[in-house]
């Protein structure tokens, strides 16, 4: 396994799906972030090259399956050019603004397991509700970060509050966008068309303080002897990824390494027979936001008891393997609903189930895909981390 830096030269664009076609006025925007699976393409796209910079055909079947990404993650180079990982907000961590308001300055509220009172109801029937750890009746904060520092996350997944405060300062709220008008130029005469403006709109890797930032992912490549070797005319450098080709730089990082999980966190899990578990990266689920988890259970009985997600996000994308029903190569994918980065389950193990083997299990679990179809997880949907969490709930509404 392999550590993969991307790092956009230009704006990277990520569609939305919106409609974006010749017309005059047409506005293409961006997703706030990409999708695993666009990585896995571009990567691909990478592996797939020959010696003429075009990609082979008869590679397609073997890159979609060999060629296995975990991520993408959002890394920051230091100035001595060391990386900084990133993760996205755990959905069960709030911050508020304080009294007397200052940007600076906020409140971490952590979201716990909830149980309805008797004779209530919700329009939610599965019973996996939260509610606030504590009152607070203040607002969010506008600047609460959608990425936190590792360091940070990690003591979060071992139960320790970070301060509000450090959080927004060393955290990155959202990557900024940059904006660009474009004009249609006339094929035949090459000066521009009459009223054809048009709108893109891209990720900046870069923040207002300066912070250079870029996408790393761990990628697997599964080679046979007998075939062609993947990655064979392509070992980093100038490449396309997303929206109109932008350039983005790529390169294999040998000293790079996903995030290691908290000092001793298994055996904590292990203890109390329970856990939360984290997504870094979007999942999909065939329940929709709720994982089985009868695929990473093994012997043992994970059972999913209360969950905070936001709302689904929508992706599809076009499959080239396929042929569609003209009978030629490519069709669209169909569209599935996604639990997002940065969902959070809290899951019980019965009590007969082994400590020891409850935190083998969630050994096994840290920093792998958790989506419940196997190229989904060779797309990087699902990748999870673990947290502590000690199995209690309180009535909803209780203080």
């Amino acid at each position: 396994m392999t550590i993969w830096s991307i790092e956009p030269r230009d704006p990277l664009i990520v569609r939305d799906g919106r409609p974006f076609g010749p017309d005059p006025g047409a506005r293409a925007a961006t997703l706030p972030f990409p999708f695993p699976s666009t990585i896995a393409g571009g990567l691909r796209g990478l592996a797939g090259r020959t010696a003429l910079q075009s990609f082979n055909p008869d590679l397609k079947s073997a890159v979609l399956a060999r060629v296995r990404l975990r991520g993408p993650l959002l890394v920051e180079l230091d100035e001595n050019q060391q990386a900084i990982w990133y993760a996205p907000a755990p959905a069960d961590a709030s911050i508020h603004q304080t009294q007397p308001y200052d940007e600076h300055k906020g409140s971490l509220i952590q979201f716990v397991p909830a149980l309805l009172p008797p004779g209530a109801a919700v329009d939610r029937n599965d019973g996996l509700l939260v509610q606030k750890g504590a009152e607070d009746k203040n607002k969010a904060h506008p600047f609460a970060p959608q990425f936190w520092q590792w360091p940070h996350f990690a003591s979060w997944l071992l139960g320790t509050e970070p301060d509000a405060a450090t959080l927004i300062y060393d955290g990155i709220r959202n990557l900024e966008t940059n904006t660009r008008m474009h004009v249609k130029i006339n094929a035949a005469t090459k000066t521009a068309e009459e009223g054809f403006l048009y709108q893109t709109r891209g990720l900046e890797f870069t923040t207002k303080n300066r912070k250079r930032l870029l996408l790393a992912g761990d990628v697997e490549v599964i080679n046979n002897v007998e075939d062609a070797p993947l990655f064979a005319h392509f070992e980093g450098g100038m490449a396309p990824l997303g929206g109109e080709r932008r350039l983005m730089h790529w390169a294999k990082q040998a000293q790079w390494q996903l995030p290691l999980p908290p000092a001793n966190i298994f055996e904590q899990i292990g203890k109390e027979r329970a856990c939360r578990i984290i997504l870094l990266t979007p999942a999909f689920f065939q329940a929709g936001y709720k994982p089985s988890l009868q695929n990473a259970g093994g012997k043992l009985h994970p059972e999913v008891v209360a969950s905070a997600v936001a709302r689904a996000q929508v992706v599809s994308g076009w499959d080239m393997l396929h042929p569609n029903k003209n009978g030629t190569i490519g069709a669209p994918k169909p569209t599935r609903r996604l639990a997002p980065a940065g969902s959070v389950y809290f899951v019980k193990f019965a009590d007969a189930d082994d400590p020891a083997r409850i935190a083998q299990w969630a050994h096994d679990l840290w920093m792998t895909c958790i989506s419940e179809e196997d190229q989904s997880r060779y797309d990087g949907f699902g990748l999870a981390a673990l947290g502590v969490w000690d199995g209690t709930t309180k009535q909803l509404g209780a203080a």
